[in-house]
């Protein structure tokens, strides 16, 4: 904390001191100095949860933008005294200072080049970003990509190394395009070795990954675009590095995707061809899908006035590109996304795909058992999807000054396999979870009723999930939305292989209150009763919260209520 603390106080003396050399022409005019930000403190009491330490949570976040003469220096922080997650740390620190074309990130930033190299992984460092007036532009990292961790068998992660990367990228711009190359290294450190991390097969891994972009507006209707990436990977450093091309340890690998597009005025049509050689990785990437290549078209349109959006890609995609592979595939990949409204009040969506992708899922079970807000956090749990189908559709019964009604529904099916630390879990799982609901306002009242059913159904190899229930809630509002009142109860059964395993009953009562509109105290309460294998477990969590407002110079200091 107090390196946190220096920090900041060494940024502040020095940026003032270089603005005070640099823009002394500047003081006197209007809007030289400006100060905006807030801060926000949550105490938590949670009763029979499932940590046995501390059941008292501090939750500190906070935000800081100053301007001086020019020079803008964003600040935020967030610290808590519990490990919410795992795989990164809670608390964390950034500064993003900026002054004409340059910008800075320190702390914790994330930053991308490359959908082949850097691609938006964070880190805890340094970067910096400069685009001058002229055709050229520069970008720059170095930090930590990973924390050195011992792993958690209990919980299921693994050991990891601590990761270290370095990136840069060069763009030039110009009238019809831009052209950007970009090199990215990262490597584990092997002088500081985890205890027993060798027994489990898990080695430390260097990386060098040389990009480039290019984006080319042939005619006014046609562009073309193009990724290159070419990824040199140590999986033992201690054998040979990344740059150790015949290296015992080290293998190159590429990867390419080009796409060609025409606009019309009713819409578009375009095609584009992806290659990812077997074995592609890059450590500047949480994810990276390897072993295909993909063909595809895609067509857009917009048609009476609008009232219907269609977009549709068709394609195919093959894997086993080296006969390495015990599975040979060449799949028709295809993603389909139409909008229908046939009048203001009634909107339909429609949308298919089988396309693969990574992303973070929270199911209905996951927000039932979560006592706070926090528990829900992404920790780098990430899912694959195989295939993804939903269809919504919104229908306002009526819109008037003093009433309003609405009914809601909503169906997705997914199928996917689920991953933590590049190992698999629970492949061949299907998702697919529905809603449906009714919401009346009462708008001269301020008052909010809605009532909706949830199910989830969560189908895998050795069982099936199932749970469902109505969630009832009630909002208002008084002294002139001031005082917020919300409240909320749901039940929901729990069913495995059809039979039912236990009930979750949730209660929420919250009241917030807003003073001078910079002061807000907000109070809650959850009451949680679980059912399951014979036992009735109860659980109790309060909550509290502090949030301050401030700008300076303020736009009206007798504005306040």
């Amino acid at each position: 904390m107090q390196k946190i603390i220096f920090s900041v106080l060494f940024m502040f003396v020095f940026y003032n001191t270089y603005v005070s050399g640099q823009q002394l022409d500047k003081i006197g005019k209007e809007g030289e100095i400006k100060v905006d930000g807030g801060i926000s403190v949550d105490q938590v009491y949670r009763e029979n949860t499932y940590n046995t330490g501390n059941p008292w949570s501090t939750v500190a976040t906070g935000r800081l933008n100053t301007s001086l003469y020019g020079l803008s220096i964003p600040l935020s922080f967030t610290w808590s005294n519990e490990q919410w997650t795992y795989t990164q740390p809670f608390n964390q620190f950034s500064l993003s200072p900026s002054y004409k074309w340059v910008t800075m990130h320190l702390g914790w930033s994330s930053m991308s080049f490359s959908p082949y190299g850097l691609s938006g992984h964070s880190f805890a460092g340094v970067g910096i970003e400069a685009a001058p007036a002229g055709k050229f532009s520069f970008s720059a990292m170095y930090g930590r990509l990973q924390k050195e961790l011992p792993g958690d068998t209990v919980k299921g992660y693994d050991p990891t190394y601590r990761r270290t990367g370095t990136g840069i990228r060069g763009a030039y711009n110009f009238d019809k395009g831009e052209v950007s190359m970009s090199l990215f290294y990262a490597a584990d450190d092997t002088h500081k070795p985890v205890e027993y991390i060798d027994s489990l097969g898990i080695t430390p891994k260097e990386n060098l990954v040389l990009s480039a972009h290019v984006n080319y507006r042939i005619t006014d209707n046609l562009s073309v675009i193009a990724d290159v990436g070419i990824s040199n990977l140590s999986n033992d450093r201690r054998y040979s590095g990344a740059t150790d091309f015949n290296g015992a340890a080290t293998s190159r690998y590429h990867a390419a995707k080009t796409s060609l597009s025409y606009s019309t005025s009713i819409g578009s049509i375009g095609g584009t061809v992806e290659y990812v050689e077997p074995g592609y990785e890059s450590l500047g990437a949480y994810y990276m899908v390897n072993d295909f290549v993909h063909y595809t078209l895609d067509v857009a349109t917009s048609l009476f006035q609008g009232r219907v959006t269609a977009a549709a890609s068709g394609g195919i995609r093959q894997n086993n590109l080296d006969d390495q592979s015990d599975s040979d595939t060449r799949d028709v990949v295809s993603n389909i996304s139409i909008g229908f409204s046939p009048s203001e009040r009634l909107m339909f969506n429609l949308m298919y795909s089988n396309y693969s992708s990574y992303t973070h899922i929270q199911t209905l079970f996951d927000e039932v058992e979560a006592q706070t807000e926090y528990e829900l956090m992404d920790t780098l749990r990430f899912t694959q999807i195989s295939e993804n189908a939903s269809l919504s559709a919104n229908w306002r019964l009526s819109d008037s000054e003093s009433d309003a009604h609405a009914l809601m529904f909503n169906l997705a099916l997914q199928k996917a396999s689920q991953s933590q630390s590049d190992v698999p879990e629970n492949t061949n799982t299907t998702f697919i979870s529905a809603s449906s609901g009714y919401q009346w306002s009462r708008k001269p009242q301020n008052f909010t009723l809605g009532l909706n059913t949830n199910y989830s159904r969560n189908k895998s190899s050795d069982q099936t999930n199932e749970m469902t229930g109505p969630v009832l809630s009630i909002r208002k509002s008084f002294f002139e939305k001031t005082l917020q009142s919300s409240l909320s109860v749901a039940w929901n059964g729990t069913y495995v292989d059809g039979e039912s395993s236990g009930s979750v009953f949730t209660t929420r009562l919250s009241q917030s209150y807003t003073l001078k509109k910079k002061h807000r105290f907000s109070l809650s309460g959850t009451y949680n009763n679980r059912k399951r294998d014979g036992s009735n477990k109860q659980y109790y969590t309060i909550s509290f919260r502090y949030s301050y407002n401030f700008s300076w110079p303020g736009k009206d200091t007798n504005n306040g209520q």
